[in-house]
């Protein structure tokens, strides 16, 4: 299965518009924070500039209303206090208190002024044309007052004093505070007008921020709840696929292809299910696979062991038989150089023989010389013949000697005991010779002549007999020559033996960890059987 299939087994990736689920969670849960965040700053937005509205209705009701009442109170106070001190200087009784109320009405004329002065900065809701027709009739007053009214006072006279109050002043005084009441009407319904628009600001914020705050909680949750349920859905599907997975259950995908955590988080779980059913598919072929080669090495193993085990008793018996036969070479190299000593004991003993047979021929020409004297001498040539058949013995017993070692030294000794035979031959011939002189001896006391021929003869025997020993030798110096050469062959063979024998006994050694590495191969089968069964336990609780 390729990462191709593995792709197309979980999401498809396909080229399509961002949307609003491909958004991220933190953008999402974002958005809904700064969605209630939106709407808190507009509702306190709205809220500020409604407390702002109701500042400046609140400092426009004290600044052109409350100030213009207060203004419009401090010129009726001053008016009326004007009347009332106007009135207490014409009823004073001394000069003092006269005095006083005078100044007092001057003090009250110059409060009324201010009152007005204040009035007029104030921002009054009146009409000029009222304010002028009141500062009118106040001058009007005011010139009652000080050119008739403070004068009569002063004068005492009561009576003029009332009839100029009740015929000029009073007159005027109505209109003025008529006019005062005129501006007070004016002045609350300016006043009450801006109440109204302030409470109308106040309840149109009320209900824009009512407005705005449901609508923005309504926005922010619908939003939340949309944001909720996307990433539940999406962790929903996640969630059953990942039950599937502890159940064993390998074929569920969640179908998701948003580009949100959750979506990138499900793609990739489709794409871990996918390789995941890939990798137990491949683990239960392998398991059967392992199983199947489990077998045939168990088999194998089976078949190994027991070679192993033929191996090792073959080389143990080679081992056997190497060793036996290295102690037969051993025996073959000691007999050898025994073997050598005696062919070295009758070198020497051919090269006296030699020596003997030299002197026999010295002897023998000298009896040869000396035949003509034979006569004189007959007693001399009976010593010849025992020294001649002391020679004839000695020859003798070297031949023997000579056979007996032939025979020890097998087939390299055949040519030897041919000529030992000869030898032997030989000496019996010089044996009977020497009968035959001791006879021709006993002849020659009688017949010179048959002595001569006698003695020619066995000058004759005695060169045969030196040729045979000369022969004799080099025949026992070659066979020294062989015998050093079968010595130095027999111990390599040995020595060949020995490794031979130490080779064998390595293989059957190595035949003997064989056996055991064979026997530690069949117990691994064994566990390698167990292991492929418990893997296909295991793939069978899966569901692919």
């Amino acid at each position: 299965m390729t990462a191709a299939t593995i792709v197309k087994t979980g999401v498809t990736a396909r080229p399509r518009r961002a949307t609003f689920a491909d958004l991220s969670v933190n953008i999402k849960v974002l958005l809904a924070v700064a969605t209630a965040a939106a709407v808190a700053l507009v509702v306190g937005i709205t809220g500020l500039v409604s407390l702002g509205n109701a500042s400046e209705s609140a400092q426009l009701i004290y600044k052109s209303n409350v100030a213009s009442v207060k203004a419009v109170g401090q010129v009726r106070y001053w008016a009326t206090q004007t009347r009332t001190d106007a009135a207490n200087q014409a009823l004073s009784t001394t000069a003092a208190t006269t005095k006083k109320f005078t100044d007092s009405v001057a003090t009250d004329i110059a409060g009324f002024e201010a009152a007005m002065a204040a009035y007029r900065t104030s921002g009054p809701a009146a009409s000029t044309d009222l304010i002028n027709q009141m500062e009118t009739l106040w001058d009007t007053y005011v010139d009652l007052v000080n050119t008739k009214l403070i004068p009569a006072g002063k004068a005492n006279d009561l009576d003029g004093w009332a009839e100029i109050r009740d015929d000029q002043t009073l007159p005027v005084l109505t209109e003025l505070y008529a006019a005062f009441t005129t501006l007070d009407g004016v002045e609350t319904a300016d006043a009450a007008k801006n109440a109204a628009a302030a409470r109308n600001g106040y309840e149109s914020s009320r209900t824009t921020s009512i407005i705005l705050l449901v609508v923005g909680l309504a926005l922010a949750l619908a939003l939340g709840i949309v944001v909720t349920r996307k990433i539940v859905s999406s962790l929903t599907k996640v969630t059953y696929v990942c039950d599937g997975l502890a159940d064993g259950d390998l074929t569920r995908t969640t179908g998701l292809d948003t580009r949100d955590e959750p979506g990138r988080m499900a793609r990739s779980l489709d794409t871990a299910m996918a390789r995941l059913r890939q990798t137990v598919t491949t683990i239960e072929g392998s398991a059967a696979s392992l199983a199947g080669a489990s077998e045939q090495m168990t088999s194998t193993a089976a078949q190994i062991a027991s070679s192993a085990a033929r191996t090792s008793e073959q080389a143990q018996a080679v081992s056997a038989a190497a060793e036996e036969v290295s102690r037969s070479v051993d025996t073959v190299s000691a007999g050898s150089e025994e073997m050598g000593a005696s062919i070295r004991e009758i070198s020497q003993n051919a090269a006296e023989a030699a020596r003997v047979a030299s002197e026999a021929v010295t002897v023998t020409a000298s009896t040869s010389a000396t035949m003509n004297k034979l006569g004189d001498s007959s007693a001399e040539i009976g010593n010849v013949i025992k020294t001649i058949t002391a020679i004839a013995e000695q020859t003798n017993l070297l031949a023997l000697n000579a056979t007996i070692e032939a025979a020890r030294a097998g087939e390299s000794g055949k040519g030897f005991a041919v000529v030992a035979s000869e030898v032997k031959d030989l000496a019996q011939e010089t044996a009977k010779a020497t009968e035959d002189i001791s006879r021709r001896v006993q002849a020659i006391q009688s017949d010179t002549s048959g002595a001569v021929a006698a003695i020619e003869e066995i000058a004759l025997v005695i060169e045969r007999i030196s040729d045979y020993q000369t022969t004799i030798a080099s025949a026992v110096e070659e066979q020294t020559a062989t015998t050093a050469e079968m010595n130095r062959s027999v111990a390599e063979a040995a020595g060949g033996t020995g490794e031979i024998a130490q080779n064998i006994t390595g293989v059957a050694e190595a035949a003997r960890m064989t056996s055991q590495g064979v026997a530690e191969t069949q117990q691994a089968t064994t566990e390698l059987a167990r292991m492929s069964t418990e893997l296909n336990g295991l793939v069978a609780t899966f569901r692919l």
